[in-house]
């Protein structure tokens, strides 16, 4: 493979802060960085890498509070969803610490992002955020609060909807190679990655998907 991954656990909330190294050019793309920035980035300079890019899943503040500590460190650019830049914008009131700044750049569904020699595919996956995106590699797919392992995130937000969580969901199973490994946003999983394969097993929400249940997979959702 062209890559490797590194997560990082941090903070209250169990977060998961994830680094990928293009293992040709050393350089580095640090996933949703938060509640500790230097962690993160002394994880980076023990392994020798170059701190590149930041890209966000989504703007809530649990996934970009640690922005501002990376930034004063590497001036590198913040890529996010374009919806999520645009709903922030037009509320300042609900900007999360960081989430935009000068460098913010625009995601937009299906684009593709090149670090050296790896391929990274953005996949636009609203529900627990009306912008959120998976970031699919060759084997791997981070997908912040759309998909933990056996479990999925909140839908309970403002900007939440559990019918676009679904259609989400729907999208992966139907368009993800079913052997990638999941690397999530919280460590609230028995493990800390599992295949999407094995997902479509133990995961209940996954199993409603496969099922075509969307009103049991909303009741199961509101209920647990």
């Amino acid at each position: 493979m062209t890559y490797r991954i590194y997560s990082e656990i941090c903070g209250p909330w169990e977060n998961f802060s994830h680094i990928i190294e293009d293992v040709a050019t050393k350089k580095v793309m640090i996933i949703d960085p938060a509640w500790q920035p230097e962690l993160i980035l002394e994880r980076i300079s023990k392994l020798n890498l170059i701190p590149s890019v930041i890209f966000l899943t989504h703007a809530h503040h649990d996934h970009v509070n640690g922005i501002a500590g990376i930034l004063e460190q590497v001036n590198i650019p913040v890529h996010l969803s374009d919806i999520e830049i645009n709903l922030l914008k037009k509320h300042p009131e609900t900007q999360p610490f960081g989430a935009i700044t000068a460098q913010t750049l625009s995601l937009y569904d299906n684009d593709i992002y090149m670090l050296g020699a790896t391929k990274i595919k953005v996949i636009h996956t609203p529900g627990h955020s009306c912008g959120s995106s998976c970031f699919l590699l060759e084997n791997d797919m981070i997908t912040g609060d759309t998909l933990f392992i056996d479990g999925v995130g909140r839908t309970d937000f403002a900007d939440s909807s559990t019918d676009a969580l679904f259609e989400s969901l729907q999208k992966i199973v139907s368009s993800v190679p079913h052997h990638v490994n999941l690397h999530t946003g919280h460590a609230y999983g028995s493990s800390a990655t599992a295949t999407l394969a094995s997902q479509l097993i133990t995961n209940p929400y996954l199993q409603r998907i496969n099922q075509n249940k969307r009103a049991d997979f909303a009741d199961y959702r509101s209920s647990h």
